[in-house]
């Protein structure tokens, strides 16, 4: 059963990612700096339900729900990154919610990652909290 509160964070989570003047991180094709990130995302999603204590190895009615990008945010890319190779540095906040089993309902979770570009190949780096409506770091 979802409580009520969750629904709001969530709701709240999806028009944080909306924020006008946020800059786009999508992983459109074609020149994109951005080409391929979705597909990491969608990597580090799916290591957070297999890998994470509270997500793996559930009953099908306790696993971890609700999975929802809530911002991505562009980051300054420093001249020595850029001559190492990087090409394209984007924050990512990711939020879901997971099974408490003392007070038997869902409860939110959070975390944020870095994502780099170099040679072509996003990596994961963990990085601290980030304001949800502009993904800079807080």
């Amino acid at each position: 059963m979802i409580k009520l509160p969750m629904v709001i964070v969530v709701a709240a989570l999806g028009l944080a990612a909306c924020q006008p003047g946020q800059k786009s991180a999508s992983g459109a094709q074609g020149g994109d700096p951005y080409a391929g990130l979705d597909g990491a995302i969608k990597t580090w999603h799916a290591e957070i339900k297999n890998t994470d204590a509270q997500c793996k190895d559930r009953p099908d009615d306790q696993k971890c729900q609700g999975f929802a990008v809530a911002c991505k945010g562009e980051r300054k890319i420093t001249p020595d990154e850029a001559a190492a190779g990087m090409t394209a540095k984007v924050a990512v906040a990711m939020g879901w919610e997971n099974w408490d089993t003392q007070r038997s309902e869902y409860r939110s979770s959070s975390n944020t990652a870095e994502f780099q570009k170099v040679g072509g190949e996003w990596k994961r780096l963990a990085t601290g909290p980030v304001n949800l409506s502009t993904c800079v770091a807080s």
